[in-house]
């Protein structure tokens, strides 16, 4: 180890005992705040992943093969993730959200660890873990299970960066495995993993030529490339079908107006967000005037406060990159403005784009506002914790009301979606040609675009129902079938989703498909034989087949999918 880093490693002597209590305070604080979600149900697509994997019987496929109805990701691991939970724990819930808890404190502790890598044994480093383990970003993206994706990118773009600058700092085969093996993670969690092989490319290729000889430098640049690219070819594998798409990329236009959306939403979540308290903004603003005036203090002080090149363009890196790689979902997602008064869904789906550019932040903080040595004036270090201690103030409670509202939003339709369940249990499903049709369900959130997902995902025994096709009056985005189990004179007269003339192609995995119909014309008329129909009446589902055939009771079918 070269002699500036010993000084660095030296620089501060926290004692042991305290970094661990700190740490465990930053853990505490974050299941603290995460605690009430614990209770909370599916939301919207976990109904899709749930269905899914709950149906897959071949987990290993799904890193060799397209796995996205209707979108162009490859995001295996985080796939795989949900398939080992609800392998062992079938629909429950709570395993899930204690899951997304466990990776929450991971990425916790991977930002504590590149903490401890930049400023080594400072004070404040457990602080700063805290501070992100409350925040309501954090929290607002690990409490909504189809968010998994961005936690799992987030812990491993922090762990590559982290090995990354140990490499550079003492180059050895172990650590630039360790960042590759990483980095591979990261890209496997979420297209966002492309980020991080910017960062670390900048890590390496900026690095001080005393640290890093050239020959090691080049090695590592070129591994990090080869990783990258190796991966994106591989993805263009995956998704060169008619539902992945490729490589296409949108038209300038949509990156830029994309990238808009995202600063501004993310400058709403930072500076002004609505679910705050008035004393909360206040609060937040006083600490980030507190962080100003001890990172200009340290400033003043000669190389002991501005990040050395590499590290400043990697953190960088992390925090605006996230913003252009996203900006074509941004541009659709975050168009719209925040209000006190939105929906409490609509104000924890943002989040996920600013996960990992947030813990990018505050790694950033915490180096303008942390001096290299403990020599010198401690007063700009104590303003620091001082503002450390009116943002945990602001944070901790948002964050666990956000949590609560969450677990009572997505609870509220619970008991529905279990008399889905037992009105099906009840039911004698015909073994071809099954259709099932829940009518007036308008009032349960989501239900029409996911009823097939909703009934095979909490299906006690999800096999009984992988034939049939289940709707309400309008078509569901999509159904999840056992391959070759469903012929087309079983789903007549419904028809096949068409996009620009041609029939929207079935998504096969393994023995599971993904299907796409729509309902025609002719529905109202043509209405099969052993088709089902369940009336929601007073938080039950009443059985009306017979009158909806003889005609007593008229269905006002849709003729179109849901966008």
């Amino acid at each position: 180890m070269s002699n500036a880093v010993a000084a660095a490693a030296s620089a501060f002597d926290t004692p042991r005992r305290w970094r661990i209590a700190g740490l465990a305070f930053a853990f505490a604080l974050g299941v603290g705040c995460f605690a009430p979600g614990l209770r909370a149900f599916f939301a919207q697509d976990d109904f899709a992943f749930l269905a899914l994997v709950r149906l897959l019987h071949q987990p290993w496929l799904l890193f060799i093969h397209n796995h996205f109805p209707d979108y162009a990701y490859f995001r295996p691991l985080g796939v795989l993730i949900w398939w080992s939970v609800a392998a062992v724990a079938g629909s429950a819930a709570l395993p899930q959200y204690a899951t997304n808890l466990v990776l929450h404190l991971a990425c916790v502790a991977a930002l504590y660890t590149l903490l401890q890598r930049l400023r080594h044994n400072a004070p404040l480093n457990p602080v700063w873990a805290a501070l992100y383990a409350a925040h309501p970003l954090a929290i607002g993206t690990a409490l909504w299970l189809s968010d998994r994706f961005d936690l799992l990118t987030t812990l491993f773009s922090l762990i590559a960066l982290s090995a990354a600058l140990a490499h550079v700092e003492r180059p050895r085969a172990t650590t630039l495995t360790a960042m590759l093996a990483v980095l591979l993670l990261a890209l496997l969690s979420k297209e966002l993993g492309v980020v991080a092989a910017a960062a670390l490319f900048a890590a390496v290729a900026l690095a001080p030529r005393v640290q890093l000889p050239l020959r090691q430098r080049v090695g590592a640049l070129g591994a990090i490339l080869a990783v990258t690219l190796g991966w994106l070819a591989y993805r263009h594998v995956m998704l060169a079908t008619p539902l992945g798409g490729g490589l296409r990329l949108p038209a300038t236009a949509v990156f830029l107006d994309g990238f808009c959306n995202w600063l501004r939403t993310g400058a709403a979540y930072l500076f002004a967000d609505p679910r705050a308290a008035r004393w909360s903004a206040i609060a937040l603003a006083c600490a980030g005037a507190a962080w100003s005036v001890a990172g200009l203090a340290i400033a003043k002080i000669r190389g002991a406060g501005t990040p050395r090149l590499h590290v400043a363009v990697a953190l960088f890196t992390l925090i605006l990159l996230p913003g252009l790689v996203q900006a074509p979902v941004a541009y659709k997602h975050l168009a719209g403005t925040l209000g006190a008064d939105a929906f409490f869904f609509h104000l924890i789906v943002p989040s996920r784009f600013f996960h990992l550019s947030f813990a990018a932040l505050v790694c950033t903080l915490a180096l303008l506002t942390t001096p290299r040595s403990r020599t010198g004036s401690v007063w700009p270090l104590r303003l620091g914790a001082s503002g450390l201690a009116l943002a945990l103030l602001a944070c901790a409670p948002l964050s666990h009301r956000l949590a609560h509202d969450y677990a009572s939003g997505t609870r509220k339709d619970a008991a529905a979606l279990a008399a889905v369940e037992r009105a099906l249990d009840r039911s004698a499903i015909p073994t071809h040609g099954c259709q099932i049709y829940f009518l007036h369900t308008a009032s349960l959130w989501g239900f029409d675009g996911y009823s097939d997902a909703i009934a095979k995902g909490l299906a006690a025994q999800p096999e009984r129902l992988a034939h049939c096709l289940i709707a309400t009056e309008r078509p569901p985005y999509v159904y999840f079938i056992r391959a070759e189990s469903v012929s087309p004179a079983d789903y007549r007269p419904l028809h096949p989703l068409a996009f620009a003339g041609k029939r929207f192609p079935t998504l096969a995995i393994g023995d599971v498909e993904a299907i796409y119909l729509t309902m025609g014309a002719d529905i109202a008329n043509a209405i099969p034989a052993t088709a089902m129909f369940l009336d929601y009446r007073d938080g039950a589902f009443v059985d009306v087949s017979a009158a909806v055939r003889n005609g007593e009771l008229k269905v006002d079918f849709a003729t179109t999918k849901p966008d």
